[in-house]
């Protein structure tokens, strides 16, 4: 890419300063669940805060959304719960079977595609995009998160994170278009991630009010909704 369409790209797709006080507050836990990690007794608690953001974007982003194949990497993905039902068939391509460097063109391409929290894990992940990529429907849909930055995890499988623009540039090339670009992070968050070696939740950044800060500069995650370009 050249660095004018870098720019544009920027210019099109980054988060405009009214999104950084978008969920601020957070709402009610908006699932349903009787069980697993995400549920509706444990609501916001004891859960990365980044993934509330991620949640609540992923939420407004597909509420019209609909079509007949979904693919998915973890049954565990809680924005699964609000994606699931709108699709008629469903794939779970797990690793191992399935490992995104390799994966081949599958008979049914997907209509989305979610695998958050895994492009940190991938030793190449142009590659492993551009695999996805084959296997979506022109017009069709993906969605994934990743870390900006974090602490090691899952090591030595763990090899880096993205920025935002990084997100959009890469799925760029493997012939997306980004719908939706999003992010979140803060110093508090941070300093409290290093210094306890873990994932701080709500309850451990929210002040007075019960509002927890999104500072553009401090990003430390992010995530994309991307549309696979349709050929004629």
């Amino acid at each position: 890419m050249t660095e004018k369409e870098i720019y544009d790209l920027y210019n099109q797709t980054a988060p405009r300063p009214e999104y950084f006080t978008k969920w601020e507050k957070l709402p009610p836990f908006p699932g349903q669940k009787e069980t697993g990690g995400w549920n509706k007794n444990r609501q916001w608690d004891g859960h990365d805060f980044p993934r509330t953001w991620c949640i609540l974007d992923f939420i407004e982003w597909t509420k019209d959304m609909s079509g007949e194949h979904l693919g998915f990497t973890c049954q565990e993905d809680p924005e699964l719960e609000f994606i699931a039902t709108k699709y008629s068939k469903h794939t779970f391509i797990p690793y191992p079977s399935y490992d995104l460097h390799e994966i081949p063109i599958l008979d049914e391409p997907f209509d989305f595609f979610i695998f958050s929290q895994t492009l940190e894990h991938l030793y190449d992940p142009s590659l492993a995009v551009a695999n996805i990529s084959k296997n979506v429907k022109a017009d069709g849909y993906v969605f994934t998160s990743v870390p900006t930055i974090n602490i090691p995890h899952m090591t030595p499988v763990h090899f880096g994170g993205f920025t935002p623009m990084g997100l959009a540039v890469l799925f760029h090339r493997a012939d997306f278009d980004v719908v939706n670009l999003g992010q979140w992070g803060n110093n508090k968050y941070i300093e409290q991630m290093f210094r306890t070696q873990s994932w701080p939740d709500y309850n451990a950044l929210k002040d007075s009010e019960g509002r927890v800060t999104n500072e553009p500069k401090n990003c430390c995650q992010c995530w994309v909704l991307a549309k696979k370009r349709g050929y004629k």
